[in-house]
């Protein structure tokens, strides 16, 4: 029984899928974050003034490290990636094993390969802003040298009036960079399955090696002919 399914459609597919739930990861836990405390902790500078008093400034402190990582994986990692996972089930559901080589391969590839920098990128930010923000804020602190313990800090007596809840960000921002790195990847290897399957598709065509499609099948005749052909060969008249 012929295979009917293009695995490399399928597989890709399936990537998409699994971007769609790294970018949910990435930009809720972020978003959260940045909503409780009232800025974008990435990059923030905590001043300590002595062991157990410090000042920091979120008013000023820019957002578009946090609003880079957040739109970019609900435009890319989610809804793009969530239109191109539906293309590609739907073609996988058609169950011809053609439908790779009837699909555009090149434009999705290039477009994929600017994501997964940008990606990259993204995930570049999170990291070092991260490790800036904790770095700083574990330098001079008296009491602690780790950057979770700063969730239990009282962090409203510099700013009282913006109620600052900075209970959960440590496990949010963690979230949200081990998501946006495991997205980096998936797109990595995205990029990789586009570029194998215009490779196996130039090879295949130059071979004449499509098999085929289910409304061919069940026009050929016994031995794979099609019915035209056979049809031919019974009207020709005998040469000897």
């Amino acid at each position: 029984m012929a295979i009917l399914i293009d695995f490399h459609v399928l597989a890709q597919a399936l990537l998409y899928l699994f971007s769609v739930a790294c970018g949910l990861v990435v930009s809720i836990p972020l978003g959260v974050t940045t909503m409780n405390m009232k800025g974008c902790i990435l990059y923030l500078e905590v001043e300590w003034k002595n062991a157990s008093f410090f000042t920091y400034d979120l008013a000023n402190q820019t957002r578009a490290p946090c609003n880079v990582a957040i739109y970019l994986s609900v435009f890319a990692g989610i809804m793009y990636a969530f239109g191109m996972a539906a293309y590609y089930t739907y073609a996988v559901t058609r169950k011809d094993p053609n439908i790779g080589a009837q699909m555009w391969v090149v434009p999705f590839t290039l477009v994929n390969t600017f994501i997964t920098v940008t990606f990259f990128i993204a995930a570049c930010m999170i990291s070092v802003g991260f490790k800036t923000f904790c770095d700083s804020y574990t330098k001079n602190a008296g009491y602690s040298r780790r950057c979770k313990d700063a969730e239990k800090t009282n962090w409203n007596f510099n700013n009282p009036s913006k109620k600052v809840d900075a209970s959960t960000f440590y496990e949010y921002v963690r979230a949200s960079e081990g998501a946006c790195w495991v997205m980096f990847f998936a797109w990595v290897a995205q990029v990789g399955l586009g570029i194998a399957r215009f490779i196996r598709n130039r090879r295949l065509r130059s071979q004449g090696m499509y098999a085929d499609s289910p409304g061919e099948a069940a026009a050929s005749g016994p031995g794979g002919k099609r019915a035209e052909d056979l049809t031919n060969v019974a009207a020709a008249e005998p040469t000897a």
